[in-house]
């Protein structure tokens, strides 16, 4: 007899109770054995589906598992300093003077809370103890669009180009007073940022004149531009307060004048209409039910 066999025999003999019959015995001794067979298969099975369990391609398949809950945005956290503001204040000035367009854009319009033209109005008057008083005090009333009622006009006249870097010059956006541009094939220019080495690579040699590339340029008009002007151009600033009463915000206005110049010399530019050069841009309408089947 095979000895795992005989061993298993006389493990289910152990089990069997002594006091029983033969017949009784034997009978016992095959259900213990069926018994003991299934005790085995039900141990062995789960083993067997434990060690060849593949793994879980749910998880790695589907991107949305293990990647971070974004917290929720604290809007009282959220704040713009006066700095910042005064920044993109500045960012629009620079924009506005394109060699592109006209010399004389349409106001800077800004609604701006109370306390940042407190501050911007600090800067007018060079941090003095004394506040500049405005040039021009206006009042009018407005009954051909909201806000309706009567309200006046602060009107400040900068003459001097240093006294306007100072006030709008800040860390983070300087203010340039001159730009440089290139133009394009299609009749369109575009900002051109000079590097610092790049005079080196147009410097006048002995056998060589000096070549520099062609010069576009706009300037900020302030003060006296010729000899002959008499009256200085000015860059404006007006200030209406209280256009929201409730809120303390008022409104800001910048009106200035820029030239141009193409290597060097004066060139009077009018606004035109550019050709259509880039295609239509196509908006669609996003809804409540696009947002759900994203």
């Amino acid at each position: 007899m095979d000895p795992d066999t005989l061993h298993f025999s006389q493990s289910i003999l152990s089990d069997a109770p002594q006091d029983l019959h033969p017949s009784q015995t034997t009978q016992q001794l095959e259900m213990l054995s069926v018994k003991r067979k299934r005790q085995d298969h039900s141990t062995v099975a789960p083993l067997q589906e434990v060690s060849g369990k593949k793994p879980n391609s749910t998880r790695r398949n589907n991107p949305a598992i293990g990647v971070r809950k974004q917290e929720p945005i604290d809007e009282n956290a959220a704040s713009i300093t006066f700095v910042q503001w005064l920044a993109s204040v500045t960012e629009r000035i620079n924009q506005a003077m394109h060699f592109q367009f006209s010399g004389k854009p349409d106001p800077l319009v800004f609604h701006v809370p109370q306390f940042f033209f407190d501050c911007l109005r600090e800067r007018i008057s060079c941090g003095g103890k004394k506040k500049r008083l405005p040039n021009f005090t206006t009042g009018f009333v407005r009954r051909d669009a909201v806000p309706l009622g009567t309200f006046t006009k602060y009107t400040w006249h900068i003459t001097n180009i240093i006294h306007v870097k100072q006030i709008f010059e800040t860390p983070l956006m300087p203010l340039e007073i001159t730009r440089s541009f290139v133009e394009n094939r299609d009749g369109t220019y575009e900002p051109f940022n000079r590097r610092k080495d790049e005079n080196e690579a147009f410097r006048k040699t002995d056998s060589q004149p000096l070549i520099k590339p062609l010069e576009l340029k706009t300037f900020l008009k302030v003060g006296n531009m010729s000899p002959d002007q008499q009256e200085p151009t000015p860059f404006l600033i007006e200030w209406i307060p209280d256009i929201l009463p409730i809120s303390k915000i008022g409104e800001l206005r910048i009106k200035f004048e820029f030239g141009h110049q193409r290597n060097g010399q004066p060139e009077k530019r009018t606004q035109r209409p550019l050709a259509r050069a880039v295609p239509d841009i196509s908006i669609t309408r996003i809804t409540n039910q696009h947002l759900l089947q994203l």
